[in-house]
């Protein structure tokens, strides 16, 4: 286990560019899976969730070939199949283990799909109902991994419950339009979360080729079956781990970050809402620019975002007054109970943490000194960049247990802080 050794900063400033999203990079894999054609990825991150999607994509026969930043994934196997092999594992990714168990679910053999990890605790009961209604066979944990599937997968006009999760409806669809069998059905999906992450499924979607809307009213309406096309596709830049850096920017000093897509899906970019309220100076071009000015407080609904959570608390610790966030709900079941976490290990270094769950909110008390201590990291990345971050502020260091818990999503994370830092984080 690594421990990281954060001393106090007076300054931050950097010129950066940010990893891959490992959203992106997942669905743009999950999608070369079902093509029969070639497909050419630039910019694939090298996080462990995107090693996990990877790693399964071979097992099911994909020849990958990978050279400085391309990655070329061709058939291997004729055409999109699934081979008669038993066991199947999306490593401890959430995103994989959702969007692959529908797309597997098609295969004529029954299989067995696993993980390892927090991924093993983390609710699926979402697939009981909707394979039943599909006529799959599906049997958990008590909702949990290891799933038994017996497909394939009959595609019918389904409501779907998106308030656990989007992951659940992005798997849906992509498993949807795997099925050789699909012709004019229809999801009609209630209470969606985190719209924006199922408008990203169907513009990775479009890249391949193939045009799905998802209307006003929520619903996805097919007309398979569908063949997706030979496809050259370039991975965005991930706004979730960059919202890390722009936070410690409007706190500590300035930071410029190259090629962030400001028109992208990605839910995440709504950080740039949140230092807008607090009062950070912005300029958006080519370079997305953030410097400190003010640290005002703020209220923000995070509903549609929750992995914002994180770095957003720390943004509050630092305000001015009372700041709070919207959509608690949503922490429950990430990589720890992520909501309790940031107030139990925030709350070391000085930061009051409130929960409401009648109005679904997070609510900041600031503090004005950051005091030294020592953070349970929780195995949860999000978790080890934000006490990092507000470390950097400390009276004189901040130690963090399980660092090493970063590589799910953004393993360069201390080494592309440092650069912004006159006093380097140790790792150890």
């Amino acid at each position: 286990m690594k421990t990281a050794r954060i001393t106090r900063n007076n300054h931050f400033e950097g010129q950066v560019k940010i990893p891959a999203s490992k959203s992106y990079s997942q669905r743009a894999l999950a999608l070369a899976l079902i093509s029969k054609e070639k497909t050419t990825i630039k910019n694939l991150g090298n996080s462990d969730d995107e090693i996990a999607a990877l790693t399964l994509i071979k097992s099911l026969g994909k020849t990958v070939t990978s050279h400085n930043d391309i990655t070329e994934i061709s058939d291997g196997i004729g055409s999109f199949g699934i081979p008669e092999t038993s066991v199947f594992s999306c490593g401890e990714s959430g995103l994989a283990t959702r969007m692959f168990t529908p797309i597997l679910a098609n295969s004529n053999y029954p299989i067995e799909i696993t993980g390892h990890g927090s991924i093993l605790n983390r609710p699926m009961n979402f697939f009981h109902d909707v394979f039943e209604k599909l006529n799959v066979g599906f049997e958990s944990q008590n909702g949990k991994l290891p799933f038994h599937i017996s497909g394939p997968i009959v595609p019918k006009s389904t409501e779907l419950d998106g308030s656990l999760s989007s992951q659940f409806i992005t798997g849906m669809i992509y498993g949807f339009v795997a099925s050789p069998l699909l012709r004019n059905e229809k999801l009609e999906i209630k209470n969606l979360k985190s719209r924006p992450y199922v408008e990203l499924t169907l513009d990775v979607l479009r890249e391949f080729g193939v045009e799905i809307e998802l209307t006003n009213e929520n619903q996805i309406c097919f007309n398979g079956p569908y063949e997706l096309k030979c496809t050259d596709i370039s991975v965005e830049d991930d706004w979730s781990s960059a919202s890390f850096l722009l936070v410690a920017a409007a706190l500590y000093g300035e930071i410029s970050i190259d090629n962030l897509n400001i028109t992208s899906k990605q839910a995440d970019k709504a950080i740039l809402e949140a230092l807008k309220l607090f009062g950070a100076e912005i300029s958006i071009g080519s370079t997305i620019k953030v410097r400190k000015k003010e640290n005002r407080s703020f209220e923000f609904d995070a509903t549609d975002c929750p992995d914002l959570f994180p770095p957003l608390a720390v943004l509050a610790a630092k305000a001015n007054g009372v700041s709070k966030i919207k959509g608690i709900s949503r922490l429950k079941h990430k990589e720890s109970d992520r909501a309790n976490v940031l107030k139990n290990e925030l709350g070391k270094l000085g930061v009051k943490i409130e929960l409401n769950s009648t109005s679904d909110e997070m609510i900041i008390n600031p503090t004005s000194k950051v005091i030294s201590g020592k953070i349970d990291g929780n195995k949860d990345h999000r978790i080890v960049m934000a006490a990092a971050i507000l470390g950097l502020n400390s009276e004189n260091f901040v130690e963090i247990t399980g660092a090493e818990a970063i590589s799910k999503s953004f393993p360069e994370f201390f080494n592309i802080l440092n650069l912004c830092l006159k006093n380097k984080i140790e790792l150890k």
